[in-house]
């Protein structure tokens, strides 16, 4: 960490078509309004599968099928199982909307935003956020220029950005998504998440920022 950098980073490591990320949003809303003040925040997109065209295994549909149903009664948020009716099955694939967020982010900040204009396409909207033009859609809808966000989700930029933040959640051994690590100085120190929570999650992350400070 060099001389200027922050004592303390809070890393949050997600993947816009996790669907546990989706449930969790509301909770780390909450969470972010209530941040000790100073404290930096970074998002790692991970990534929960790569990038194909072959349709979902039926057992795959039907779990995460099931998955959707758990999360909504988890965590209260709304899905659209329409999405589930199309004919072939969608591919598992999800390193392209990592991609797309990546994207916004150098585009223009907008990363985090944008992140929750894919979940919203996908969980509420049925769309195939997967599709390139679905994503090329969105983005245009989002007031940036379609061309300009169609050539940096292609670049190879963009791709070797997601691979380095991908390798630096790996390094801090995430498992699964979403993920919340503390990093004070040069020691990396997890967060439980805990879906509809916020309060326990901010009290965990005063009480970690006072132990790892003392």
């Amino acid at each position: 960490m060099s001389d200027d950098s922050p004592d303390n980073i809070l890393i949050y490591v997600h993947d816009p078509m996790c669907s546990w990320c989706y449930g969790f949003r509301p909770t780390w809303s909450e969470v972010k309004s209530q941040l000790p003040e100073g404290l930096p925040v970074v998002s790692l997109l991970g990534g929960l599968a790569s990038d194909t065209d072959i349709p979902m295994p039926e057992e795959m549909v039907e779990h995460l099928k099931g998955t959707w149903s758990r999360i909504a009664e988890v965590c209260g948020v709304r899905f659209n199982h329409d999405y589930w009716d199309q004919e072939p099955a969608p591919p598992r694939t999800t390193y392209i909307s990592c991609r797309a967020v990546i994207s916004a982010e150098r585009l223009a900040g907008r990363g985090d935003a944008f992140c929750e204009r894919i979940q919203n396409a996908y969980y509420q909207e049925a769309l195939n956020v997967w599709q390139p033009e679905v994503l090329c859609d969105l983005a245009e809808e989002f007031g940036f220029r379609r061309d300009a966000f169609e050539e940096i989700l292609n670049s190879d930029e963009v791709k070797t950005v997601h691979i380095e933040q991908q390798q630096l959640a790996a390094r801090l051994q995430v498992e699964g998504y979403p993920s919340l690590i503390l990093i004070h100085k040069e020691d990396g120190f997890p967060i439980s998440v805990r879906h509809g929570d916020a309060a326990t999650m901010i009290r965990d992350i005063n009480d970690l920022l006072a132990k790892v400070q003392a």
